[in-house]
């Protein structure tokens, strides 16, 4: 008769807390060791609902790269500093836009080239060198992809001078922007291949300018 069905084999690599770069040697290395082991490993899995072993294995490689892909490009919480201080984002929904309370998207001012969230979350805290930037930046979407890193503000905050900053914005178009912390996300009525993350303590930040600025009345 036909031998025992066996346990699928999943493979995961969720919280493994990679530091290694896509395109890095390294990186390539490691892929091609876990493949290997990948496709050895369903070899000696039979399972009718998977296939010949050669289509088990090429699924097992599939769900492996796909796991690897998103847990590189998109680590849970980037935690990028400036001038001593660590800026917390944490990945609120992948395939989606940042939106505030009204489903409205915010203004951005973005780069190209990033390999990973966390490159895209450094630029925005890091490399933006505005000040006043800074202070108000409410989150960040990211697109692993094509490399699109987009850092996200109130209406009303990018302007000609510091727009500069930035190799494309959307501040100069008629359309509505965000305003307040991200509240939520696009990813139930839009499909994008963006990912939103929220700058953890937005509020704070929102709440300290507001007492500043009552403290001058």
């Amino acid at each position: 008769g036909s031998p025992p069905k066996e346990t699928k084999i999943k493979i995961t690599a969720r919280n493994s807390n990679f530091s290694l770069l896509p395109n890095s040697t390294t990186m390539k290395t490691f892929v091609t060791a876990a493949l290997l082991f990948a496709s050895a490993s369903a070899q000696k899995v039979y399972d009718p609902e998977l296939g010949s072993p050669q289509e088990a294995a090429a699924a097992m490689e599939a769900e492996l790269l796909n796991v690897m892909e998103d847990d590189i490009c998109y680590p849970d919480r980037p935690r990028p500093v400036r001038d001593g201080q660590r800026n917390r984002f944490n990945l609120l929904e992948l395939s989606a836009y940042c939106e505030d309370s009204n489903g409205i998207t915010y203004e951005w001012g973005g780069e190209n080239g990033m390999d990973t969230a966390d490159d895209c979350a450094e630029f925005c805290v890091v490399d933006v060198p505005e000040e006043a930037l800074y202070q108000v930046l409410r989150g960040f979407e990211f697109n692993c992809g094509s490399g699109e890193c987009r850092c996200l503000y109130d209406e009303g905050s990018i302007d000609s001078s510091n727009a500069k900053s930035f190799r494309d914005s959307n501040y100069n178009n008629r359309s509505t922007k965000g305003k307040g912390s991200i509240e939520k996300t696009s990813g139930n009525t839009r499909s994008t291949g963006f990912a939103c993350y929220k700058r953890v303590g937005a509020e704070l930040i929102e709440e300290d300018v507001t007492s500043s600025l009552r403290g001058r009345n």
